[in-house]
């Protein structure tokens, strides 16, 4: 088969790779980890590829990404069928299955997860091997973001919310996939705890989902084929997407 992959940078590194060892014909696009900040965007930037992709050259189109705060529901399947794992979020991609991130969550609810995706593309930026941190100029930005669509007044509160939200965690976990800089990720994760005072925890990653996505090998407990003309639609149960005939519908 041939497959076109869009994929979030934030798993460019095990994309590619899992691409690499597929039996099938795979290209991957891997889009700015930044439009998970606005979903509406993240959304139309995807749907722009998807739009963009001939049936000439692609059998189907395969999304690595989560529901990322529903910026891939609401998505159209033209000419081409649509493959997407049902996970919340790339945490799932990392840890293997939706199952064992529901675990975690149960078990350690306040954790903040890092890989070397988020490290490298999201929570810090490399210079010259070193990484630091750069969350205070990342709001200063939201907060510019937020006037500029809601007012100063609301753009405060807004990031105030965020603010008390992220004061819930209290551990950052590495996920391990043994890909990249894996000493510097770690490096940088146990950074991150001991400035916030939360605990670190070092997690064995698992590329099964990726593996299975780009093999072919879509068990619908897993996987989500939409076809031409259906559209991706939040599901509230346990099957976190859906493809239902018109957006918002059944």
């Amino acid at each position: 088969m041939k497959l076109y992959c869009i994929a979030c940078e934030a798993l460019a590194r095990e994309a590619y790779y899992a691409a690499a060892r597929s039996k099938h014909s795979v290209e991957v696009k891997s889009l700015h980890f930044g439009l998970h900040n606005t979903p509406d965007d993240l959304r139309k930037t995807i749907q722009g590829e998807i739009d963009g992709a001939s049936e000439k050259d692609f059998e189907y189109i395969l999304l690595a990404y989560g529901l990322c705060s529903r910026g891939t529901a609401e998505l159209t399947a033209r000419n081409i069928p649509l493959v997407i794992p049902r996970a919340h979020d790339c945490i799932t991609m990392y840890l293997g299955s939706k199952e064992r991130y529901a675990e975690e969550f149960r078990e350690h609810p306040g954790t903040y997860y890092y890989s070397a995706g988020w490290v490298e593309r999201k929570e810090g930026e490399m210079e010259q091997g070193v990484l630091s941190i750069v969350k205070d100029r990342q709001a200063e930005e939201r907060f510019q973001e937020y006037v500029e669509k809601y007012g100063e007044e609301n753009a405060a509160f807004l990031l105030e919310q965020e603010q008390m939200w992220t004061q819930n965690y209290n551990r950052a976990a590495f996920i391990d996939v043994g890909l990249g800089d894996v000493e510097t990720y770690r490096d940088f994760t146990h950074q991150v705890a001991d400035s916030k005072g939360w605990s670190f925890e070092e997690l064995a990653g698992d590329l099964r989902l990726m593996d299975l996505l780009m093999s072919g090998d879509w068990d619908p407990r897993e996987f989500l084929v939409v076809n031409p003309g259906e559209h991706t639609c939040e599901d509230v149960n346990q099957g976190i997407i859906r493809a239902c005939s018109q957006i918002g519908g059944v």
